[in-house]
């Protein structure tokens, strides 16, 4: 196969990383616009050549991964017009799927575009974290547009499960409010927890350098870049803001129980959030 990967960082690079370990024998574009990155990629052998644009390099693709930023992933479309046939998958890596999936039907229209969004990552996104192993056991949400047909949707449902992913079909508003509660809306709470600790810090700064595991564990995600963020927050805004509410009531709900000295009510509260936690690990 010869497989286009745009963007190597964090996830564009894992990817790539792990599509050469899967098929040693495929040929993979990375276009990258950080020369270290690219030659970085180049000496790991996640690519077999690098790019800092968009060139004929993309011609006869098998698939291409659009793997940066929301936005940017849109502002690459009317680059890939000419590289963009029926034999070519087009898919990306964004955590929101409703506006590529708009953009593709306004820009690239015969284009056959499966949405993807591996639900893998870290707080660090360069290709220097990249791995072979980061996509392993994740689930790896598709998101298949009118013009993919079965086949199309098995060549890369087969390659998520080759690379030791899992596949999961969805239509993309859904995918959207799914994440929206499980990835989004926590990462507004770790966010904004950081700020109140903070704002909250004595001159001494106790709390920032006696903050121990829990603090560091659930606010972990607040390190992660935020130009991303920023994007992912005007992309996906009215599922966040949504949750966001809900999220604010259960907030107050526990604050009334605490007030009132429900000890009763709070073990309630407590024991079925830990049940349901302990229901995910598992």
């Amino acid at each position: 196969m010869k497989i286009g990967v745009i963007g190597l960082g964090l996830i564009g690079g894992s990817l790539a990383i792990s599509i050469k370990n899967a098929y040693p024998d495929s040929f993979v574009v990375g276009l990258n616009r950080s020369e270290d990155s690219l030659k970085k990629a180049l000496e790991k052998g996640a690519i077999d050549k690098g790019v800092s644009k968009i060139t004929e390099d993309f011609r006869d693709c098998d698939l291409i991964f659009l793997c940066t930023p929301v936005e940017t992933n849109i502002s690459f479309l009317e680059e890939l017009r000419p590289y963009t046939g029926k034999n070519t998958i087009l898919s990306d890596v964004g955590s929101v799927k409703s506006n590529i999936h708009e953009a593709v039907d306004r820009i690239l229209s015969d284009a056959v575009f499966i949405g993807g969004h591996p639900m893998a990552g870290k707080e660090k996104v360069r290709f220097d974290n990249a791995s072979g192993e980061l996509l392993k056991d994740a689930y790896y949400y598709l998101t298949p547009s009118a013009n993919a047909g079965e086949e199309q949707i098995g060549i890369l449902r087969d390659l998520v499960i080759k690379i030791g992913a899992k596949p999961v079909i969805v239509e993309p508003a859904l995918h959207d409010l799914i994440v929206a509660a499980i990835s989004h809306v926590p990462h507004m709470a770790a966010y904004a927890l950081v700020k109140l600790v903070k704002d909250s810090d004595t001159d001494e700064e106790y709390m920032r350098f006696t903050a121990a595991g829990g603090f560091k564990d659930i606010t972990r995600v607040a390190s992660s870049d935020p130009t991303m963020w920023q994007q992912i927050c005007l992309e996906n805004r009215e599922n966040i803001t949504g949750l966001m509410k809900q999220y604010i009531k259960e907030l107050e709900s526990i604050t009334d129980l605490i007030e009132k000295g429900d000890g009763s009510a709070l073990f309630d509260y407590f024991d079925g959030s830990k049940k349901y936690r302990d229901s995910i690990i598992g």
